[in-house]
């Protein structure tokens, strides 16, 4: 019994994660892409209209969020990702990030999914 619970609950838990893998962007008011590619191996790198800048790490649990990239010297960031429309856009929300830059240019953000 405690193996099928287990089995159901690991189940849940990849699943969720798996939402987030795939291409990602937003657009600033500038005119600016800003994307994110999340990968299988919870890896992901970033891009502003297509010139690579950034890559790190990130795990997800439920809605809670955490990256840690090259950008910040591996300080990690906590969010929380708010996804809507089937899923197929999410905002991101500050919880705690030391990297200055990072949290300012994340709070708020709304990507959408690349098909």
């Amino acid at each position: 019994m405690k193996t099928i619970l287990f089995s159901t609950l690991l189940l849940f838990v990849i699943a969720d994660s798996n939402k987030l893998v795939g291409r990602w962007e937003s657009v600033s008011a500038t005119g600016n892409i800003t994307g994110v590619v999340f990968k299988d191996d919870n890896s992901f790198e970033g891009y502003i209209n297509d010139k690579p800048f950034v890559s790190g790490t990130y795990s997800i649990r439920d809605s809670s969020f955490q990256m840690q990239d090259n950008g910040c010297m591996g300080v990690p960031g906590d969010y929380i990702l708010h996804f809507f429309s089937k899923n197929d856009s999410f905002r991101i929300e500050l919880v705690n990030d030391a990297c200055e830059g990072r949290a300012n240019g994340s709070n708020n953000r709304v990507f959408g999914r690349v098909k």
